[in-house]
């Protein structure tokens, strides 16, 4: 029996589909026995993507777990992460749930993620108790369990929690592209329910996807700029694949970083809604976010990338406002978790309330925070060469890069480095997949373009020892 490599991140692979139910199945059943073992609650919830094989996954998951002596629900359709997470924090009883699916990978994956009774993921270490606890093979049981529809009530939730009648009065006209994941039809019938008008791409089902990754980047966001650009819509929103990432694009078709989001979404909280709370970025955020708080007058906490890191500022509570590495943005007044379905409404709610076009939101925060361009560029590399660089890269110390000397250099995630003039770069191996991860920042597009190719040939380099 394969061993399985369990984070709190989940489980993906490319195995097939018997395959993947087998470690599901092992993954469940130890997930179960640390719930009754700690008497977290009596009842579980199970939901799925839109990938062929998730829902007979998912059927065995939930099968296996009321075998386990829970009071088990299954969603009865493919259902946004949020949803889910809505599902588990509402109910008092909840030990926890799964989502089968992968993520914001390809359709050749499967996998399984795991949520604790308020809709969190779990900790590093409980992640790995769970990988030492998963059994060689499962008890070959079934118990009944209920069918229920997870999306209803959470998009109850968000019509209740927003105002978009300013956009409805005047039939404001939105693009949706869900990427072929969770979204599909639920965030175009959200805003046609509030009298929006709605254009939903790439909302098929198709087991390849179509050959795209649901991940709400570049590239895999191009044809939703391109509709965009050419077509009425005053916004493009973009959704990965769980539903947990957004990409926004204003109605010239040009894609609003995450940073520049954050911020806008930050300054509509505090000066239209009234809250208030610190601001929890990854160290590896963006100037732009910190420069938003300061103007607010908002503290700024700065953690590790590790999502449990603000997850446990948000378990502290007095948050505003969290983000991730990869954009996800989480507004815990209405919701602990990352969600992009309430992003993208706090972006509506902004355009609405401004009366003014994106583009010239954007542009007003330029002008009061200063101009930045900040990227990430993912560079593939095989499982022995992520692990080489991962061991490598702390020791490099390239001592200047394009002629400049750092003010500052750290090793702590990789290779970190930061200049004088607020520009930086860090290179770092992804935990979970066979990628390095290069983030840049300057105050220009073309300097910060010099620095991810300058970090990528550092990479080049460490990786020909």
């Amino acid at each position: 029996m394969a061993y399985i490599r369990f984070t709190n991140d989940g489980w993906y692979s490319r195995k097939s589909l018997d395959e993947a139910k087998d470690v599901a199945l092992r993954i469940a059943w130890a997930v179960a026995e640390l719930w009754k073992h700690d008497d977290r609650g009596t009842r579980a919830y199970v939901a799925f993507d839109t990938r062929a094989g998730s829902d007979e996954i998912a059927r065995a998951v939930a099968g296996l777990t009321a075998a386990e002596g829970f009071e088990v629900t299954l969603a009865e359709a493919p259902s946004p992460m949020p949803a889910l997470n809505h599902a588990l924090a509402e109910d008092d009883e909840a030990a926890g749930g799964f989502m089968v699916g992968a993520d914001h990978r390809s359709a050749s994956y499967l996998g399984i993620r795991v949520r604790d009774g308020r809709g969190h993921a779990m900790g590093a270490e409980e992640a790995a108790l769970i990988e030492r606890m998963a059994p060689r093979s499962v008890p070959d049981s079934a118990a009944s369990f209920g069918l229920a529809d997870l999306t209803g009530s959470y998009l109850v939730h968000l019509r209740e929690s927003f105002d978009l009648a300013p956009l409805a009065k005047r039939r404001a006209s939105c693009l949706v592209d869900p990427l072929f994941g969770t979204a599909r039809t639920t965030a175009r019938s959200l805003l046609v329910g509030w009298g929006l008008r709605a254009r939903e791409i790439h909302g098929a089902l198709l087991d390849d996807f179509g050959g795209l990754h649901p991940a709400a980047v570049e590239p895999w966001v191009d044809e939703a700029e391109r509709v965009v650009a050419t077509g009425d819509a005053e916004v493009g929103l973009v959704f990965d694949g769980p539903s947990n990432r957004l990409a926004v694009i204003d109605e010239a078709g040009r894609l609003v970083p995450s940073p520049k989001v954050h911020a806008l979404v930050m300054a509509h909280l505090v000066e239209h809604r009234g809250l208030t709370g610190r601001v929890v970025v990854p160290r590896t955020a963006s100037v732009v976010p910190a420069r938003q708080a300061k103007r607010l007058g908002l503290e700024i906490v700065r953690v590790g990338d590790d999502r449990a890191w603000a997850r446990d500022e948000v378990n502290t509570g007095g948050v505003l406002s969290t983000t991730d590495v990869l954009g996800g943005l989480t507004v815990p007044a209405f919701g602990e978790s990352r969600d992009a379905f309430v992003v993208a409404l706090c972006v509506l709610e902004l355009m609405a309330q401004a009366g003014k076009p994106l583009s010239a939101l954007v542009s007003e925060l330029d002008r009061t925070l200063g101009t930045t361009a900040y990227a990430l560029r993912t560079v593939p590399v095989d499982v022995a060469m992520k692990q080489m660089l991962k061991n490598l890269l702390p020791g490099v110390n390239p001592g200047s890069v394009l002629g400049r000397k750092p003010v500052s250099m750290s090793h702590a995630m990789g290779l970190e480095m930061h200049f004088a003039d607020e520009s930086w770069f860090l290179v770092r191996t992804s935990e979970s997949e066979p990628l390095v991860r290069i983030f840049a920042e300057a105050p220009t597009r073309k300097e910060r373009d010099r620095l991810l190719d300058a970090a990528e040939e550092i990479v080049a380099k460490v990786a020909e020892r």
